[in-house]
């Protein structure tokens, strides 16, 4: 039984019977695909071809004046520390001990530290041993009861958390009587101080 170029069976031999075209003809070519539409976001997104922008969300379906801009994206809070002598600390310091050597700094000017990056070492400068902590606290005036690695600042999604080293003379926050555990972290909050050495305290705040 004869066969159209369209894949009928016909019973008559020279018209397809199903579509009409002839039989013999050959195939019509196949359309082309009509090139994708494009159009531009009104919030500066060019080339869209979907219904929704795809880096906005913006609706190509409704009027202009029927939806809200997109929002800017939160910015990424920053995060420092701020380092200063805290008398009160150096008091309740002293008072525990009979033999501490390092006297109350008469001028201490807030010394600023951006903390940027995964961790940051704090502690004091030794150069001959290659120590070199990330946040710096060697002097003048030094606070030497400070160790050289004494603790370290640890990011996290929301903020920094702070690691006691296993220092020899122990890391504080908030309350100067009771100190953190070592190598565990302790969670920061904006406001919180850090005291660690003689009379050192550490305020972290958002820029």
């Amino acid at each position: 039984m004869p066969t159209c170029p369209k894949g009928h069976d016909s019973a008559d031999p020279a018209e397809c019977d199903v579509c009409g075209r002839p039989i013999g003809a050959r195939p019509a070519p196949a359309a082309e695909p009509e090139p994708a539409r494009t159009w531009d976001c009104q919030h500066g997104h060019p080339g869209q071809t979907g219904r929704f922008c795809e880096v906005c969300g913006h609706d190509s379906h409704l009027p202009p004046g029927d939806q809200q801009p997109p929002a800017p994206a939160a910015a990424a809070t920053t995060w420092s520390i701020t380092a200063t002598a805290d008398r009160a600390y150096y008091d309740e310091t002293k008072a525990g001990t009979t033999d501490l050597r390092i006297d109350f700094p008469r001028y201490l000017p807030p010394r600023h530290f951006p903390l940027t990056g995964e961790s940051l070492v704090i502690g004091r400068a030794d150069p001959t041993r290659g120590i070199h902590p990330d946040i710096d606290l060697t002097g003048p005036p030094e606070d030497r009861a400070i160790g050289r690695s004494h603790a370290m600042l640890v990011a996290h999604d929301t903020g920094w958390s702070i690691v006691d080293l296993d220092s020899t003379n122990h890391t504080f926050v908030n309350d100067i009587h009771t100190p953190i555990p070592p190598n565990h972290p302790t969670p920061l909050s904006a406001g919180d101080h850090i005291y660690l050495g003689a009379w050192t305290v550490l305020t972290l705040h958002p820029d």
